[in-house]
């Protein structure tokens, strides 16, 4: 694998995920996509087994951390020393892997950034703009559905926390961890189309119940470790 490696982790919603592997494949610089598709049961495979790009299938459920931590050791095991980690319900401008990759690369001096994400927008807000345009805008609480991390990361801080099923407050908890270990998750000026939540909107009544008990489970897990909740102000506290 040549090109920036994309991670795009699939749990039915086919519709958003063509969308989204769309483009990945349109990026202005050569991408290596790696899709995981996490047992979904909505012809999400079948399509799948018919494209020339790299996936791999889950034979039941995991958690979203699970499958990141999966994607990314395969990764890392081949020489790679950073990736684009995607949801299948965005739409990425076509500089974005570059992007995030330059400012991963060029603007830690310091204190190393690990991640770098972009800014999910809820409309095609998506005009270009230089790298000097976006570097002013950085700000430390990246958009983990889409967003570039490197080897570094993981090995200093660990991985993302797989006993929070199936998603939800994964991504506060890596960046709370890599706040305490000194190392940069930051987010740029450079939107991407989000719709967002559109794994639950897109699944059944019976699995919006079990993916709303799960986060609520979740949520208790964070409490549990750092006496807050995501998003709230006692939440900010933990970052000053």
């Amino acid at each position: 694998m040549n090109g920036i490696p994309v991670v795009i982790v699939a749990r039915n919603s086919l519709a958003l995920t063509k969308l989204a592997v769309r483009s990945v494949l349109a990026q202005d610089v050569p991408v290596d996509l790696l899709v995981v598709d996490n047992a979904s049961s909505d012809g999400t495979g079948a399509w799948l087994r018919s494209k020339n790009f790299t996936f791999m299938f889950t034979d039941s459920q995991w958690s979203l951390a699970r499958c990141w931590n999966t994607a990314l050791r395969m990764l890392w095991s081949v020489g790679h020393d950073r990736a684009l980690v995607v949801n299948n319900d965005v739409i990425l401008r076509s500089d974005c892997a570059r992007r995030l990759r330059d400012i991963l690369e060029g603007f830690g001096q310091g204190r190393p950034f690990g991640i770098v994400s972009g800014i999910g927008v809820d409309r095609e807000d998506l005009s270009p703009r230089t790298l000097q345009d976006l570097v002013p805008s950085i700000r430390d609480h990246p958009d983990f559905s889409c967003f570039m991390i490197s080897k570094l990361t993981t090995d200093l801080v660990g991985w993302f926390d797989e006993e929070m099923f199936p998603a939800f407050a994964e991504d506060s908890d890596m960046h709370v961890r890599m706040h305490r270990a000194g190392i940069r998750a930051v987010a740029i000026d450079m939107p991407f189309l989000h719709v967002s939540s559109g794994t639950l909107k897109n699944a059944s009544p019976s699995e919006q119940s079990a993916i709303r008990r799960g986060a609520d489970r979740n949520r208790e897990r964070f409490r549990a470790k750092y006496g807050c909740l995501p998003g709230t102000d006692a939440y900010q506290e933990l970052f000053r």
